[in-house]
């Protein structure tokens, strides 16, 4: 089956920041901030450190839910693992984030475990690569937008760039470093507009 995930903002092969939800055997359930990929038709993708509970969770039901919000306090108590049960709804054999403004219910296809040599982000924990097929697509809200976080890194190279020709030495140094290190994660996350949107800047503050 196909799904348009384009009416959420998510194109094909881009990554987006959204809010994992899973549960355990005994019903107690858990959110983490991680990247999903769409990969077209109705398979998804993600990746995740082992030690996590999201991971463990996936491993024993085989599913989970994306939650897509840009709610900034869910992104937060995700992260710090402190989202409260008052964030859930009173499904009990499923976590979805209450109020969500879209959500996508995901069926574990395979999981393949990678060594930490096979990812960018060098420790001493394995990485597990996740595929899904979509078993449900719900939307609530017809304006959310899935988070790209390229597009908040231009936005700060773009605040930046204003500043720049006003600031010393210094400071100017700081600020191409964070040019660069925001084109990486662009050229690794985001879309083509965005790619050539940081592109051109880093060559106007190129000139200066």
């Amino acid at each position: 089956m196909n799904y348009d995930l384009s009416k959420v903002g998510i194109e094909k092969d881009i990554q987006y920041e959204c809010i994992t939800t899973t549960i355990n055997e005994d019903g107690v359930k858990n959110a983490a901030a991680f990247a999903f990929k769409y990969l077209g038709e109705d398979k998804v993708f993600c990746r995740i450190f082992e030690g996590s509970k999201t991971l463990k969770n996936i491993q024993n039901t085989n599913e989970y839910v994306v939650n897509i919000t840009q709610n900034p306090l869910v992104f937060t108590y995700a992260t710090l693992d402190c989202l409260g049960d008052e964030y859930y709804t009173d499904d009990d054999d499923i976590a979805i984030i209450k109020n969500t403004p879209a959500y996508i219910i995901v069926d574990v296809v395979s999981i393949e475990k990678m060594s930490p040599d096979d990812f960018p982000i060098k420790g001493d924990k394995n990485i597990f690569f996740i595929t899904g097929k979509i078993r449900k697509f719900i939307i609530n809200d017809e304006n959310v937008q899935a988070f790209n976080r390229g597009l908040s890194a231009l936005i700060e190279s773009l605040v930046n760039f204003s500043r720049y020709k006003i600031v010393d030495e210094e400071k100017r140094k700081e600020y191409m470093d964070r040019i660069i290190e925001n084109q990486r994660v662009i050229d690794k996350v985001s879309d083509e507009k965005t790619k050539k949107a940081m592109a051109y800047l880093k060559s106007e503050y190129e000139k200066n």
